[in-house]
């Protein structure tokens, strides 16, 4: 399997998916990312994917990371722990901005 970088397309999908199951069963999830159209990925990277999320969410709502991300997505300039954008053209992927993603939901 080739390493690619996760699309911000990607990880909506994979967060949605989530959403709708019960009890998540990770060989699923990958599997039906697979249906989707997304790269084949193994049931970890997905599982260590939605968990760093799930980390930052929580940090974010509670205010731990206050002051200490330095990291800066290069297209949008949000902070990158956690950030989901869909600026990032990755072999096909939508070739959106983060600034058109904005507008769009304006």
């Amino acid at each position: 399997m080739k390493k690619m970088r996760c699309t911000g397309d990607e990880d909506r999908a994979r967060i949605a998916i989530v959403a709708e199951m019960q009890r998540v069963k990770w060989a699923d999830v990958v599997e039906k990312l697979k249906e989707a159209g997304f790269p084949e990925r193994t049931a970890k990277s997905v599982r260590n994917r939605h968990l760093r999320w799930r980390q930052f969410q929580e940090a974010e709502r509670t205010g731990a990371w206050a002051g200490q991300l330095i990291n800066r997505c290069r297209l949008c300039g949000q902070y990158v722990r956690g950030h989901v954008c869909s600026g990032g053209v990755v072999e096909g992927a939508n070739t959106e901005t983060c600034n058109d993603v904005k507008d769009a939901d304006e």
